[in-house]
């Protein structure tokens, strides 16, 4: 390995470290909760000043739920970052932050369902959405428990053969974490940007899991050149296949969101299980060659 790359490894590992230090530490958990309660009482305070008629701003809604929409997106967002750092940890724990992040947004819809109601408070305007919001929660609540089994089956093995290469295959995945954490930063920095500027906005998520589609493909392919088990090609694919799942199904309509969020946790769940119960293929070696 030429001195050049050496360098290059080394300012990946370690700016990767240094921003994935940061993010977990203490100091910036505090601050980010900070900032999603401060966020939640300033839009609180804004709406209720907008519907008392002292700001006639189009920006704010008039509902107080849209305040805990606007958390509820924040700290998705929050959740967006978290992902790239489990990307390194394992596929597995990736996928089970993506099905964290689905069951969020389940719940956010739910909440966001009440801010289009212009009274939450009376029946007869509530009754009819009623379904879709208990739909949405219990489809977040079916999604948590299914995270939960997943935890408590899958068994993280690794997949290289070596130390030496289990560094190399870290060095990529944080190489592309790195690739990953700008391309989304860049997404919610534009998502808010059109937000305060009234454009029509773009769905972020759409846009994040569809990157997740890909990213996950390449992260198949760039397996093979470590491990060339069918089992493990067979899981990874697999899990892709599951991202698209959940891409389709923040795309439609309530009620079949939920149904197709929880088949695709099932999904996992399933290949979970499956791959830790396959057993390892016994090493027979065959002499082919014909010697005189």
């Amino acid at each position: 390995m030429s001195s050049t790359e050496n360098k290059t490894i080394l300012f990946v590992n370690k700016l990767f470290n240094k921003i994935e230090d940061y993010w977990e530490s203490e100091t910036f958990q505090k601050i980010s909760a900070e900032f999603l309660i401060f966020t939640f009482i300033i839009s609180l305070v804004f709406i209720e000043i907008r519907n008392l008629g002292w700001i006639s701003w189009d920006i704010i809604p008039g509902n107080l739920f849209m305040a805990i929409n606007l958390s509820f997106s924040l700290l998705l967002y929050f959740e967006v970052i978290s992902l790239v750092f489990s990307l390194v940890k394992s596929v597995s724990s990736s996928m089970e932050t993506q099905l964290q992040i689905l069951s969020l947004i389940f719940l956010r819809d739910a909440f966001k369902v009440f801010g289009h109601i212009s009274d939450v408070y009376t029946w007869k305007l509530i009754e009819q959405k009623l379904l879709f919001i208990f739909a949405d929660s219990l489809g977040a609540l079916i999604i948590f428990i299914i995270i939960i089994f997943i935890r408590k089956y899958d068994l993280h093995k690794s997949i290289c053969k070596s130390i030496d290469l289990q560094k190399s295959f870290i060095v990529i995945k944080k190489t592309l974490a790195l690739i990953l954490l700008i391309t989304f930063i860049s997404l919610i920095l534009l998502d808010i940007a059109y937000f305060f500027a009234n454009k029509e906005l773009f769905n972020f998520f759409h846009v994040f899991f569809t990157i997740l589609i890909f990213n996950d493909i390449l992260l198949v392919l760039i397996t093979l050149r470590y491990s060339n088990s069918y089992r493990i090609i067979f899981r990874n694919f697999g899990y892709a296949l599951a991202t698209i799942l959940m891409r389709v199904a923040i795309e439609l309509d309530h009620i079949h969101n939920v149904i197709l969020g929880i088949s695709s946790a099932v999904f996992v769940l399933l290949f979970v299980l499956t791959y830790n119960n396959i057993p390892l293929p016994k090493k027979k070696y065959i002499n082919t060659r014909l010697e005189n």
